[in-house]
Protein backbone atom coordinates (compact mmCIF):
# COMPACT_ATOMS: atom_id res chain seq x y z
CA UNK A 1 0.00 0.00 0.00
CA UNK A 2 2.07 3.22 -1.24
CA UNK A 3 1.73 6.15 1.26
CA UNK A 4 -0.61 8.14 -0.99
CA UNK A 5 -3.17 5.26 -0.96
CA UNK A 6 -2.86 4.97 3.42
CA UNK A 7 -7.17 4.74 4.17
CA UNK A 8 -7.96 5.64 7.98
CA UNK A 9 -9.46 3.16 9.96
CA UNK A 10 -13.22 3.45 11.28
CA UNK A 11 -13.84 5.20 14.09
CA UNK A 12 -15.59 3.80 16.99
CA UNK A 13 -16.93 5.85 19.93
CA UNK A 14 -16.52 3.57 22.75
CA UNK A 15 -18.86 4.58 26.01
CA UNK A 16 -15.86 4.29 28.58
CA UNK A 17 -12.75 2.91 29.78
CA UNK A 18 -14.16 0.05 31.03
CA UNK A 19 -15.96 -1.14 27.72
CA UNK A 20 -12.91 -0.14 25.73
CA UNK A 21 -11.10 -2.51 27.94
CA UNK A 22 -14.11 -4.98 27.50
CA UNK A 23 -13.25 -4.95 23.84
CA UNK A 24 -9.95 -4.71 23.21
CA UNK A 25 -8.35 -6.97 26.10
CA UNK A 26 -11.40 -9.63 26.44
CA UNK A 27 -9.58 -10.71 23.36
CA UNK A 28 -6.87 -13.47 23.74
CA UNK A 29 -5.70 -13.72 20.21
CA UNK A 30 -3.51 -10.49 20.22
CA UNK A 31 -1.13 -8.13 21.82
CA UNK A 32 -2.87 -5.26 22.77
CA UNK A 33 -1.95 -2.12 22.09
CA UNK A 34 -3.12 1.40 23.07
CA UNK A 35 -2.22 4.86 21.68
CA UNK A 36 -2.78 7.86 24.44
CA UNK A 37 -2.56 11.29 22.49
CA UNK A 38 -3.73 14.80 22.13
CA UNK A 39 -6.42 15.89 19.22
CA UNK A 40 -7.69 18.80 19.51
CA UNK A 41 -9.13 20.02 22.99
CA UNK A 42 -9.57 16.14 23.97
CA UNK A 43 -7.12 13.44 25.72
CA UNK A 44 -7.40 10.38 23.31
CA UNK A 45 -6.53 6.74 24.14
CA UNK A 46 -7.73 4.19 21.60
CA UNK A 47 -6.60 0.50 19.45
CA UNK A 48 -7.02 -0.80 16.47
CA UNK A 49 -8.68 -4.15 15.58
CA UNK A 50 -9.81 -5.77 12.22
CA UNK A 51 -12.62 -7.72 11.16
CA UNK A 52 -12.73 -9.68 7.88
CA UNK A 53 -14.80 -7.99 5.43
CA UNK A 54 -15.26 -8.48 2.05
CA UNK A 55 -12.46 -7.87 0.65
CA UNK A 56 -9.53 -8.18 2.86
CA UNK A 57 -9.98 -6.39 6.62
CA UNK A 58 -11.97 -3.79 7.96
CA UNK A 59 -9.79 -1.71 10.49
CA UNK A 60 -11.50 0.00 13.48
CA UNK A 61 -10.09 2.62 15.60
CA UNK A 62 -12.11 2.30 18.85
CA UNK A 63 -11.16 4.88 21.11
CA UNK A 64 -12.55 6.92 24.20
CA UNK A 65 -12.18 10.08 25.26
CA UNK A 66 -10.31 10.87 28.92
CA UNK A 67 -11.10 13.33 31.60
CA UNK A 68 -7.98 15.88 30.98
CA UNK A 69 -6.40 15.55 34.30
CA UNK A 70 -6.30 11.69 33.60
CA UNK A 71 -2.05 10.44 33.81
CA UNK A 72 -1.85 7.43 31.65
CA UNK A 73 -0.01 5.12 33.10
CA UNK A 74 2.62 2.29 30.97
CA UNK A 75 -0.11 -0.11 30.98
CA UNK A 76 -3.98 -0.75 30.99
CA UNK A 77 -5.01 -3.28 33.33
CA UNK A 78 -7.87 -4.96 33.09
CA UNK A 79 -10.42 -8.10 35.28
CA UNK A 80 -13.65 -9.60 34.03
CA UNK A 81 -13.83 -12.06 36.37
CA UNK A 82 -16.02 -10.92 39.29
CA UNK A 83 -16.16 -7.47 39.37
CA UNK A 84 -14.53 -5.94 36.22
CA UNK A 85 -11.51 -3.61 36.86
CA UNK A 86 -10.34 -1.80 34.42
CA UNK A 87 -6.86 0.82 35.51
CA UNK A 88 -3.80 2.40 34.60
CA UNK A 89 -0.57 1.40 35.95
CA UNK A 90 3.50 1.01 35.70
CA UNK A 91 3.77 -2.77 36.46
CA UNK A 92 2.01 -6.12 34.78
CA UNK A 93 3.38 -8.42 37.93
CA UNK A 94 -0.78 -9.16 38.74
CA UNK A 95 -1.88 -12.07 37.30
CA UNK A 96 -5.74 -11.65 38.15
CA UNK A 97 -5.26 -9.12 35.02
CA UNK A 98 -4.95 -8.76 31.52
CA UNK A 99 -2.47 -5.76 30.45
CA UNK A 100 -2.22 -3.42 27.17
CA UNK A 101 0.81 -1.42 26.33
CA UNK A 102 0.32 2.33 26.39
CA UNK A 103 1.95 4.38 24.31
CA UNK A 104 1.74 7.87 25.54
CA UNK A 105 2.53 9.29 21.51
CA UNK A 106 3.91 13.08 21.13
CA UNK A 107 2.91 12.67 17.72
CA UNK A 108 0.43 9.70 16.90
CA UNK A 109 0.58 8.08 13.74
CA UNK A 110 -1.37 9.78 11.01
CA UNK A 111 -3.85 7.45 10.25
CA UNK A 112 -5.38 7.76 13.72
CA UNK A 113 -5.66 11.28 13.23
CA UNK A 114 -6.97 10.94 9.90
CA UNK A 115 -9.66 8.31 10.91
CA UNK A 116 -10.95 11.10 13.82
CA UNK A 117 -10.90 13.83 11.16
CA UNK A 118 -12.58 11.25 8.67
CA UNK A 119 -15.70 11.43 10.96
CA UNK A 120 -18.04 8.20 10.38
CA UNK A 121 -17.52 7.67 6.46
CA UNK A 122 -17.87 4.19 5.54
CA UNK A 123 -15.95 4.21 2.40
CA UNK A 124 -16.30 0.29 2.00
CA UNK A 125 -19.30 -1.64 1.02
CA UNK A 126 -21.53 -1.47 3.87
CA UNK A 127 -22.63 -5.14 5.62
CA UNK A 128 -25.91 -7.12 5.06
CA UNK A 129 -27.80 -6.18 7.71
CA UNK A 130 -30.17 -8.60 9.57
CA UNK A 131 -33.01 -8.36 12.17
CA UNK A 132 -32.48 -11.34 15.08
CA UNK A 133 -36.01 -12.91 16.46
CA UNK A 134 -34.60 -12.45 20.10
CA UNK A 135 -31.95 -11.50 22.22
CA UNK A 136 -31.20 -15.69 22.34
CA UNK A 137 -30.87 -15.91 18.64
CA UNK A 138 -28.11 -12.78 18.53
CA UNK A 139 -26.21 -14.81 21.33
CA UNK A 140 -26.49 -18.11 20.34
CA UNK A 141 -24.77 -16.69 16.91
CA UNK A 142 -21.49 -15.14 19.28
CA UNK A 143 -21.33 -18.64 20.85
CA UNK A 144 -21.31 -20.19 17.73
CA UNK A 145 -18.24 -18.04 16.63
CA UNK A 146 -16.39 -17.79 19.43
CA UNK A 147 -13.50 -20.34 20.39
CA UNK A 148 -11.04 -20.35 23.34
CA UNK A 149 -9.33 -16.62 21.73
CA UNK A 150 -11.74 -14.29 20.49
CA UNK A 151 -15.21 -13.91 20.05
CA UNK A 152 -17.58 -11.45 18.27
CA UNK A 153 -18.30 -8.62 20.67
CA UNK A 154 -22.03 -7.47 20.68
CA UNK A 155 -22.78 -3.51 19.94
CA UNK A 156 -24.62 -1.65 21.93
CA UNK A 157 -26.36 1.53 20.94
CA UNK A 158 -29.39 3.57 21.47
CA UNK A 159 -31.35 5.06 18.40
CA UNK A 160 -34.32 7.10 18.99
CA UNK A 161 -36.91 4.98 21.60
CA UNK A 162 -34.94 2.19 21.29
CA UNK A 163 -31.81 0.05 22.01
CA UNK A 164 -29.73 -1.57 19.83
CA UNK A 165 -28.14 -4.65 20.27
CA UNK A 166 -25.63 -6.03 17.80
CA UNK A 167 -22.74 -8.24 15.97
CA UNK A 168 -20.61 -8.10 12.93
CA UNK A 169 -20.19 -11.45 11.55
CA UNK A 170 -17.70 -12.26 9.21
CA UNK A 171 -18.81 -15.87 7.12
CA UNK A 172 -15.72 -16.46 5.42
CA UNK A 173 -14.92 -17.44 1.90
CA UNK A 174 -17.91 -16.19 -0.16
CA UNK A 175 -17.14 -16.55 -3.53
CA UNK A 176 -14.11 -14.09 -3.91
CA UNK A 177 -14.78 -12.31 -0.88
CA UNK A 178 -12.62 -12.58 2.00
CA UNK A 179 -15.68 -12.60 4.17
CA UNK A 180 -19.48 -11.51 3.94
CA UNK A 181 -20.06 -9.29 6.79
CA UNK A 182 -23.34 -9.13 8.31
CA UNK A 183 -24.60 -7.54 10.78
CA UNK A 184 -27.20 -9.13 13.40
CA UNK A 185 -29.09 -7.27 15.79
CA UNK A 186 -31.90 -6.68 17.57
CA UNK A 187 -33.91 -3.85 19.03
CA UNK A 188 -35.34 -3.52 22.27
CA UNK A 189 -37.46 -1.28 24.51
CA UNK A 190 -35.50 -2.02 28.17
CA UNK A 191 -32.72 -0.03 28.45
CA UNK A 192 -30.13 -2.68 30.06
CA UNK A 193 -26.73 -1.90 31.29
CA UNK A 194 -24.66 -5.10 31.58
CA UNK A 195 -21.46 -5.62 30.49
CA UNK A 196 -22.10 -8.75 29.20
CA UNK A 197 -24.85 -11.67 28.39
CA UNK A 198 -24.76 -14.63 30.31
CA UNK A 199 -25.85 -18.21 28.67
CA UNK A 200 -26.54 -21.57 28.66
CA UNK A 201 -28.85 -23.70 26.71
CA UNK A 202 -29.62 -27.37 29.16
CA UNK A 203 -33.00 -29.50 29.62
CA UNK A 204 -33.71 -28.02 26.08
CA UNK A 205 -34.05 -24.52 27.18
CA UNK A 206 -31.80 -21.12 26.69
CA UNK A 207 -31.35 -18.47 28.86
CA UNK A 208 -29.97 -15.71 28.84
CA UNK A 209 -29.09 -12.30 30.92
CA UNK A 210 -27.25 -9.42 31.36
CA UNK A 211 -24.57 -9.74 34.22
CA UNK A 212 -21.69 -6.96 35.46
CA UNK A 213 -19.27 -9.76 35.17
CA UNK A 214 -17.58 -13.33 34.66
CA UNK A 215 -18.99 -15.49 37.69
CA UNK A 216 -20.15 -19.23 37.07
CA UNK A 217 -17.98 -20.60 34.09
CA UNK A 218 -20.69 -23.26 32.83
CA UNK A 219 -22.02 -19.74 31.03
CA UNK A 220 -21.04 -18.50 27.79
CA UNK A 221 -20.39 -14.86 28.26
CA UNK A 222 -20.99 -12.56 25.44
CA UNK A 223 -19.17 -9.23 25.80
CA UNK A 224 -21.34 -6.39 25.63
CA UNK A 225 -19.59 -2.65 24.46
CA UNK A 226 -20.99 0.68 24.45
CA UNK A 227 -20.69 2.23 21.37
CA UNK A 228 -21.73 5.63 19.36
CA UNK A 229 -23.89 4.80 16.12
CA UNK A 230 -21.72 2.59 14.29
CA UNK A 231 -21.31 4.04 10.13
CA UNK A 232 -22.86 0.99 8.51
CA UNK A 233 -26.42 1.93 10.93
CA UNK A 234 -26.68 5.48 8.88
CA UNK A 235 -28.10 3.67 5.90
CA UNK A 236 -30.27 1.36 8.26
CA UNK A 237 -31.48 4.24 9.12
CA UNK A 238 -32.85 6.58 6.03
CA UNK A 239 -34.20 2.91 4.12
CA UNK A 240 -35.45 1.05 7.18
Amino acid sequence: MGKGKLKPPIPLEVGGLLGLARLILGRADSQALFWTFNYRSDLIIGSLFSIPYWKGNLPFFSFVRLEPSTVPGAYLAYKGMGSEEVFFTNSNEDPKYVYGVVIDAKEPPRVLIASLENGRKLHQRRPLMSVAKDLNSLVRLCYIMSDSYSSPPILRFNHKDRQILGALVPIFDYYDANALPIFVYVEREDRETGGFIRYMAVGGKEESSFVDGISDMKYYYARVVDVSEPPWWEKRRRHG
